[in-house]
């Protein structure tokens, strides 16, 4: 079996993922491909993703107690964490869509500027500054095509100070974080910054798996996927004033539905998010149901610089990560908590440098 490692944030220590499926995976990603082939088009298609979904996460439990107490020790997902507990619970699906005390369990970091995980998972960051620098534009998928039409950056100001038309070859440096869910997490998203809603769209698509293989393997599934793009600015009265800050949430295999779940106040009177709401920094936004997804976050690397720690950790050369053995190059995941800081304000650190090739 193919090692994945990454690196626990709290511990810094390495630790191996234990793939759910990933022999299913690497059968139905077998090969390399730009576009998915019939069977794969089939499986990612949304009829069968409900199918699927509905099979493993809504059917009666014969015992339901046993069945979510067990299935919570295996991935290890705690009781205490929760809202209600698990005595409520009737069916997988409460399991994998339960709330937790974050207000207690997800503290917000002191530095109000400071960008945070929009979710807990996996985090890869990235940075661009030209054609070769950023693994998910020249592997994974275009800005242009993740975004579709929601893009705030489309007369970026280039590094020569020229207003130019947004390009992946005219960004000013854009900076930015993938969090991939896995099934055992928990699947609400946060919001990454204090600001005002300037757009959400939700850009149909497909359901294909979030699993390393398969992004390797079929790179452009982030832009064939289902997606809700939601704009921030944070230019405003309250607001974390780092420009603008873009949430790519994506939709993956037995994902069928990003739900808007916006409070501000814990889980309270939860609702749909509308153009011009101020939404709080680490305020819930979005529930996935269920399975394993991804966030992404973008924002202008002029204002706020990747987190340091979490540059390096994905630069480390003595772990075996796919993504790593992919790229020919040193790509690390470190595991996030939701509401952690995820970047810092410091003119005089490079992003630039960091991501040089060695």
């Amino acid at each position: 079996m193919v090692t994945h490692q990454y690196i626990e944030r709290y511990r810094n220590t390495a630790a191996n993922e234990q793939l759910l499926a990933d022999q299913a995976i690497r059968f139905l990603y077998s090969r390399r491909r730009e576009e998915p082939g019939f069977l794969l088009n089939a499986l990612g298609s949304g009829l069968v993703t409900d199918a699927l979904a509905h099979w493993q996460f809504d059917r009666r439990l014969r015992d339901a107690k046993r069945v979510i107490e067990n299935t919570a020790h295996r991935l290890m997902i705690r009781e205490s964490e929760t809202v209600d507990g698990f005595a409520h619970m009737t069916t997988l699906r409460d399991l994998f869509e339960r709330q937790i005390r974050y207000w207690d369990l997800r503290p917000l970091p002191e530095a109000s500027d400071a960008i945070v995980s929009p979710a807990d998972g996996k985090l890869l960051p990235f940075a661009a500054f030209d054609r070769d620098a950023l693994p998910i534009k020249s592997k994974f998928v275009r800005v242009d095509e993740l975004l579709g039409g929601v893009n705030p950056w489309r007369h970026c100001i280039s590094s020569e100070g020229r207003g130019q038309p947004f390009s992946d070859t005219t960004l000013a440096p854009l900076c930015g974080v993938i969090v991939r869910l896995t099934p055992d997490v928990y699947h609400y998203t946060h919001a990454p910054v204090a600001g005002r809603v300037l757009r959400q769209q939700t850009i149909e698509g497909r359901f294909h798996s979030c699993n390393p293989t398969a992004l390797t393997r079929f790179p452009g599934s982030y832009a064939f996927n289902r997606r809700v793009v939601t704009v921030y600015d944070s230019d405003v009265h309250g607001g974390s004033g780092v420009g603008f800050v873009v949430q790519v949430d994506v939709a993956a295999m037995m994902i069928g539905v990003i739900e808007s779940r916006f409070s501000t106040h814990r889980y309270d009177h939860a609702r749909q998010i509308a153009v011009g709401d101020f939404v709080p920094r680490g305020a819930p936004v979005s529930l996935f149901r269920p399975g394993s997804s991804t966030s992404i976050v973008l924002w202008d690397g002029h204002r706020a610089q990747l987190s340091r720690e979490l540059v390096a950790n994905a630069k480390r050369r003595d772990l075996r990560s796919r993504f790593s053995d992919w790229l020919s190059q040193p790509w690390v995941e470190t595991q996030v908590a939701v509401r952690q800081s995820i970047s810092e304000i410091d003119a005089q650190a490079s992003v630039r440098k960091e991501f040089n090739h060695e």
